[in-house]
């Protein structure tokens, strides 16, 4: 079970990571929204901690990123922090999500990059919301952004099931997944077919199921 909720989980947190580095940067936020932004990247910090039993190498960005966190003020500041230290985080979190994925061979470094857009984006998004941001933009693209990279996912689960001679595992496997995935669409894009603004419960349970999908639509690549 870890073996396949590992490379979804280290998807979603340097997605997640890169999302919220992206808001911290490029946003145009407030000295309250800054402190927030800060404050989320703990999330991160702490999944990577969960990761290092996997590899060694997920020690890096926990231990930069857990810097960078501790060093930044989660109140009202105008300051991003040591921004210098976030960057090399972010480096060495790729390595470490290269190195996770690539112990399972090419397909799942295939599905991983398309993992890494879609739980990135579900779970970076739901920290934002969290954070109380007001970045609309992210708010319509970031649940879209998840769609389509989760249509390619099935796309290529269709194409693995092709070519894989257990057919009745892959068929429950795409169900599965399907299923648990449509949900998760349902949950992230309900604020833009209501056109509200998203609530964190919801985006939450939207970041949930596409968990899980992904982790049922691994077992393809892992069978």
């Amino acid at each position: 079970m870890y073996t396949l909720l590992a490379p979804a989980v280290a998807s979603a947190v340097l997605g997640a990571q890169l999302v919220l580095s992206l808001a911290l940067l490029k946003g145009e936020i407030c000295p309250g929204q800054r402190g927030r932004f800060h404050h989320a990247f703990w999330v991160p910090v702490f999944a990577w901690l969960i990761l290092v039993p996997f590899t060694l190498f997920a020690s890096l960005p926990f231990l930069l990123l857990g810097i960078f966190a501790f060093r930044s003020k989660t109140g009202k500041t105008r300051h991003s922090g040591p921004i210098p230290l976030l960057h090399v985080a972010n480096l060495l979190g790729f390595v470490a999500w290269i190195v996770i994925l690539a112990a399972h061979g090419g397909g799942m470094l295939m599905m991983g990059a398309l993992q890494l857009v879609i739980l990135g984006s579900s779970l970076g998004h739901s920290l934002l919301v969290r954070a109380r941001s007001r970045l609309q933009a992210f708010d319509r693209l970031l649940p879209l952004i998840s769609v389509v990279a989760f249509m390619g996912v099935m796309v290529l689960a269709a194409l693995l099931s092709a070519l894989s001679p257990s057919a009745t595992t892959d068929i429950n496997a795409i169900m599965a997944g399907a299923g648990l995935g449509l949900l998760g669409v349902a949950a992230q894009i309900w604020h833009l077919l209501k056109q509200t603004s998203p609530v964190f419960w919801r985006v939450s349970v939207g970041f949930g199921f596409m968990l899980l999908a992904n982790i049922s639509l691994t077992r393809l690549v892992m069978a």
